[in-house]
């Protein structure tokens, strides 16, 4: 049996690998590299501490433990669907592929665009339809569906990918789900082309076959009204799926004394209001009664979120406006209106939910700032990775 001499040794020689590992960030300054080894330290010697006491120092057994490691982590793949829409996503988004620190398969389905996905499902679960007008009734060209009409499926793509629509020159009747989405006049004088809903359907069981083959243990969309179509992904899906982040008021409402006499309140926080359908959205078996949701459709945020613009990090390097600095703050003082108003009224936040899935950029922020739990797509996500991760806490030994 090979050992590491001295325990003391195996660990500074793991803590070593360690630090040499942050050196093959070629971006990171040694002042970034010291952080992040100063908040991870405690994490860090924790899971050394634990792989020295379940192998000895016995070469073998850490290379075997190295071994387990590396199969559990290569299981932690994740999908995520994006909606028939196109911006670049800020890190914090689940749509960009820095956000998650594991391997990810992001498609769009085709179709499924955000207003296909506020106006949900029908009562009799059908999916809805989808409309994108390229020309007006003057016949003057709609830069935003011809913009999304071209990205498929992706911003690199091109309207020759996509399959299955129809033209259509005369408005559909019916409810909100189903009906045209422009005037008669965009219909007969402009262009216009239409998914219909059983189309949209097929495609999202076709993008969630290709996301199962190629391995994830997850799916998650990446816009928080997607929770009108759980039930239905859920029974086109074999493994789990979290579609949004409001999926975990199942849980997270379970936690908390939520009787009315505690006036306890989740404070749900969306990028709009105005379309925001609690009937729709908030999951069966969650009372109504103590969810407070609050807006970000007047704030600076939520008109960027709503316009489609990109975000920056800074708002000097802002290329569509937006930024992530000036976002936060935007975020911040909505999320201080919503506590000011709920504590107004009597009552105490407990946790917040956030539906937007450009939110959990904020989520570290508004932690800190209001101490307060918060919960996001990200959340969710992790949620799901963890039942297939390595629990650092427990044994090497597999």
């Amino acid at each position: 049996m090979k050992t590491v001499n001295g325990k003391s040794n195996f660990l500074n020689g793991i803590g070593n690998a360690f630090s040499t590992l942050l050196n093959v960030s070629e971006n990171a300054s040694d002042k970034e590299k010291k952080v992040v080894l100063q908040f991870k330290s405690p994490e860090i010697e924790c899971a050394i501490e634990h792989l020295a006491e379940d192998t000895k120092g016995d070469e073998d057994l850490i290379q075997k433990a190295s071994d387990n490691i590396t199969v559990l982590k290569s299981k932690l793949k994740y999908g995520i669907l994006r909606c028939d829409y196109e911006y670049i996503p800020t890190r914090g988004d689940p749509g960009n592929p820095s956000t998650l620190c594991t391997d990810t398969n992001i498609l769009k389905v085709e179709g499924w665009t955000f207003e296909a996905v506020q106006r949900g499902m029908t009562e009799n679960g059908s999916y809805p339809a989808s409309e994108f007008r390229l020309k007006k009734s003057d016949g003057s060209v709609d830069q935003y569906w011809t913009k999304l009409w071209n990205c498929f499926p992706d911003a690199d793509g091109s309207a020759s990918n996509r399959s299955g629509f129809v033209r259509v020159i005369e408005k559909v009747k019916g409810d909100d789900c189903i009906k045209g989405y422009f005037d008669e006049g965009d219909y007969t004088k402009g262009e216009v082309y239409r998914y219909e809903p059983k189309v949209i359907q097929q495609k999202m069981k076709e993008t969630i076959e290709k996301l199962e083959a190629s391995g994830v243990c997850g799916v998650t969309a990446d816009v928080g009204y997607s929770q009108a179509f759980q039930d239905s992904v859920r029974k086109l899906a074999s493994v789990p799926v979290v579609l949004s982040s409001l999926e975990q008021l199942s849980f997270v409402a379970r936690t908390y004394d939520l009787r009315p006499e505690r006036k306890n309140k989740i404070m749900v926080m969306t990028a709009n209001l105005k379309s925001f359908d609690i009937d729709k959205l908030i999951p069966p078996g969650v009372d109504k009664s103590c969810i407070k949701v609050i807006g970000a459709e007047t704030s600076k945020f939520g008109k960027w979120v709503g316009g489609g613009n990109s975000f920056s990090r800074f708002k000097v390097d802002a290329f569509d406006e937006a930024s992530v600095e000036e976002g936060l703050e935007s975020m911040i003082e909505m999320c201080k209106n919503g506590l000011e108003e709920i504590e107004k009224e009597g009552g105490t936040v407990v946790c917040i939910v956030q539906e937007c899935a450009e939110m959990p950029a904020y989520s570290s922020g508004l932690r800190r700032r209001f101490n307060v739990p918060v919960y996001d797509t990200i959340t969710a996500i992790q949620f799901v990775q963890m039942g297939r991760d390595v629990g650092q806490y427990s044994a090497y030994m597999m």
